[in-house]
């Protein structure tokens, strides 16, 4: 079995390159980061296997650049459970900041969301997201309808 610390920072990586693609920061996909039948539930929305995820991506990086809208997402208190060798569940809390134009943005109130994720490592080595789940606690004002409708997970039932 690979050392803790070497899964740890694998899945960091992991967790920053998936931020960094979803903020545009990094222009390769963000749906290469899933497995082939992952299943990644964004509050009401619930998106199953690579294609549904690539198509999500597409459509929001078109709907970000006719509207000028630009995100930073801030993951924190990023806790591992390690199941097996290649299994890892993960927890965080994400801050979601959105504004529209150039920087510097005028800045509203964020959204704030606690994700659920499984990892796997694939047969390659790589390690991807074979499941999300994230639920919103605080919904900005520019938070996506998906989000605000989202339920969120009960206090005390975190691991």
């Amino acid at each position: 079995m690979p050392a803790v610390d070497e899964i740890d920072r694998a899945i960091r990586r992991l967790q920053a390159d998936y931020w960094a693609r979803v903020d545009e920061l990094d222009p390769a996909p963000a749906d290469a980061l899933f497995a082939e039948d992952c299943v990644f539930e964004l509050g009401s929305l619930t998106l199953r296997g690579r294609g549904e995820i690539a198509a999500f991506f597409r459509r929001r990086q078109e709907q970000n650049a006719a509207s000028g809208r630009v995100t930073r997402h801030l993951a924190a208190n990023l806790r591992l459970d390690i199941v097996g060798p290649d299994e890892v569940a993960v927890f965080s809390t994400v801050l979601v900041m959105s504004g529209y134009g150039a920087s510097p943005i005028d800045s509203g109130l964020p959204s704030v969301g606690d994700f659920e994720d499984l990892c796997i490592r694939a047969d390659d080595g790589r390690w991807l997201f074979a499941g999300r789940k994230a639920s919103s606690v605080f919904a900005g004002p520019d938070a996506a309808p998906f989000a605000k409708a989202a339920p969120t997970i009960p206090q005390g039932k975190r691991p």
